[in-house]
């Protein structure tokens, strides 16, 4: 019986991305720290109040800074307790999609929510809106929920739970943290999540500049810099052949010729949130076997 790919990916996914503590997620570690202490230190100054997001008061009174803090400080313990879990969580999105896409997606993500929230209090649908990084955990969400595929399944009373079921009850918990008025934002950011991921909009063919990259890198650190890394594991010390083995003696295997991708394949990946040209390469390089073209690509990862 020939393994399922989903068994591939879950593999990469335990072992490679949701490694424990925030390697490889620096732009995350920021984002928590950032929450924890704006949240803190805006409950420690008692001005919750001036936080969350307001027509007359952000652009009739020049309180500018609440479309920024609108999205970092939760004003209710709970809403920092399961939101900084799932943003820990998310974390390994991070890892996934490399620093600067990651961070891009969550700028789109955060700019759409924001538009939305102005039109339902424009149009006053809702008198208030809770403040947090709703639009975030819950853009996020989209991505948890078509590229993560469950790795454990099991039922209660009937019901089917796998080991994602407790991540949507954290967030449904999220969700009415602050009923009603935590409900809004967080149906933004679920609503700008499904824009970002549908492809009638160019959003996740935005990169970010290289320039602010190195930037960046050079004064936050919160980018690695790739190429110099690449470059400095090139001079490692190559090991003496081992004769027990005889692969380091007469080489590696000869490589499999390239052939064209089958399409079916080529959507699988996609499907399971690879980019279609990484996906074609992988399938080329590797005869069309999709398992090895899985394990090339969470390799790269």
């Amino acid at each position: 019986k020939r393994p399922r790919p989903e068994l591939f990916l879950n593999h990469i996914l335990i072992h490679k991305v949701m490694a424990p503590g925030f390697g490889k997620a620096p732009f995350s570690k920021c984002l928590c720290t950032l929450c924890v202490g704006a949240s803190v230190l805006a409950s420690f100054l008692n001005v919750q109040h001036l936080c969350n997001l307001d027509i007359k008061n952000t652009f009739g009174h020049g309180q500018v800074w609440r479309l920024v803090t609108s999205h970092i400080v939760f004003s209710t313990q709970s809403g920092i307790f399961f939101g900084i879990l799932l943003l820990y969580f998310f974390r390994e999105f991070e890892r996934r999609f490399k620093t600067p896409k990651f961070a891009v997606a969550v700028l789109v993500l955060t700019t759409l929510s924001t538009i939305f929230q102005l039109i339902l209090l424009a149009a006053k649908v809702a008198k208030r809106l809770a403040p947090g990084p709703y639009s975030i955990v819950f853009g996020l969400f989209t991505f948890f929920f078509s590229d993560i595929p469950p790795s454990m399944k099991g039922g209660l009373l009937f019901i089917p739970i796998s080991d994602k079921t407790f991540k949507y009850l954290f967030g449904l918990q999220l969700m009415f943290a602050e009923f009603p008025h935590s409900i809004w934002p967080s149906l933004c950011g679920l609503l700008a999540g499904v824009l970002y991921r549908s492809r009638l909009f160019p959003f996740q063919r935005i990169r970010m500049p290289l320039w602010v990259q190195r930037c960046c890198a050079q004064y936050c650190k919160c980018f690695y810099n790739q190429s110099r890394r690449r470059r400095n594991a090139g001079y490692q010390q190559v090991p003496e052949a081992d004769p027990s083995m005889p692969q380091q003696l007469f080489g590696p295997p000869p490589a499999v010729p390239l052939v064209e991708p089958d399409p079916t394949r080529v959507q699988t990946l996609v499907g399971m949130g690879f980019e279609e040209q990484q996906a074609r390469r992988a399938l080329s390089r590797n005869g069309n076997n999709l398992e090895a073209a899985v394990g090339m690509l969470g390799a790269s990862w």
